[in-house]
């Protein structure tokens, strides 16, 4: 990490802005400057990565392409009908 530059900006102005700043910033350098927040979280989807054969992949991307959806959407939808049969 780069030698630290002055202290942490009151507000960025996007979050690329954020992201520019800590890419060459070290937060182990602010730890002086830094506050405790308290954070909740309600989580209420979860998604879990799972292992795809490659032509499987190719195929349901160039259904998405066709039917203007994401690979995620198109696999899933698709798992969902295909699942729900089996109820």
């Amino acid at each position: 990490m780069n030698k630290r530059r002055g202290t942490i900006p009151e507000h960025f102005n996007s979050a690329e802005e954020a992201g520019e700043f800590w890419d060459i910033h070290s937060a182990a350098d602010y730890w002086d400057e830094m506050e405790e927040e308290e954070m909740e979280f309600d989580i209420q989807k979860r998604t879990f990565l799972v292992q795809v054969d490659g032509r499987i992949y190719q195929l349901a991307k160039k259904k998405a392409e066709a039917e203007h959806m994401t690979v995620e959407q198109i696999i899933n939808t698709l798992l969902d009908r295909e699942l729900a049969k089996a109820e």
